[in-house]
């Protein structure tokens, strides 16, 4: 049997991954690896995706992320992106209704020493008590023993939804090994939930739809 892997070439992977969604990510966390070039030379380096600091965390990803519609026949898809350097992985388990997460677990079922080398993200729609139980439900389809950043999934206030409660099942969550860091996502309302985050201490890491050019106003000049 051959130990080559198989190489796609970059227009076959992004070609591919459009499917999948290959989007652009900010700041973020301890140290992931670049992963290796196949052939070992200049050229090969130069095709890895740098990373850069994920905020305040002391971790480092890949400043493109790789996410969206996960199928269990995309292996060749999710270890190529590793190849080139996207660490970052993103999903949720409202995706494809837990289909996409089982697709990952696949993966790492087959190639577990890569979970070390990816940043594991995923999301719950709802806060605690029912938190608990998607995190472990992700946990499981995805074959791992710990969720690198756990999003609360399409936030639509901040002030209302990011409870004392909240912040204590975070902490419990980490305490247990079971995440690493805590945020929000959100699809709307980007200057509110800036702010609003910006009024805690505790978020980790915001996932939502930039616009650049709200961030002139006065406002948000006062939340920075």
């Amino acid at each position: 049997m051959s130990d080559k892997k198989p190489i796609i070439s970059r227009r076959e992977f992004l070609k591919t991954a459009s499917a999948v969604g290959i989007g652009s990510i900010l700041p973020p966390v301890g140290s992931i690896s670049y992963a290796k070039g196949t052939s070992g030379s200049d050229e090969s380096q130069s095709k890895i995706v740098p990373t850069r600091p994920f905020g305040n965390t002391g971790v480092n990803v890949s400043i493109l992320g790789l996410g969206g519609a996960f199928h269990r026949s995309n292996e060749l898809l999710l270890k190529q992106a590793l190849n080139m350097g996207i660490t970052y992985w993103d999903t949720a388990a409202v995706y494809r209704h837990g289909r996409d997460e089982k697709a990952i677990g696949k993966y790492f079922k087959k190639y577990p020493e890569d979970r070390k080398k990816v940043f594991l993200v995923t999301k719950a729609m709802s806060g605690p008590p029912a938190m608990t139980y998607s995190l472990e439900d992700s946990l499981k389809r995805m074959d791992v023993s710990y969720i690198d950043l756990f999003f609360f999934h399409a936030l639509q206030d901040p002030e209302w939804q990011l409870t004392k409660d909240v912040k204590n099942w975070a902490e419990k969550a980490k305490s247990e090994g079971k995440i690493r860091f805590f945020g929000f996502s959100t699809h709307k309302n980007m200057e509110d939930h800036l702010l609003g985050a910006a009024k805690l201490n505790w978020i980790d890491g915001i996932m939502l739809s930039y616009n650049f050019r709200i961030m002139h106003t006065e406002s948000m000049k006062k939340g920075g």
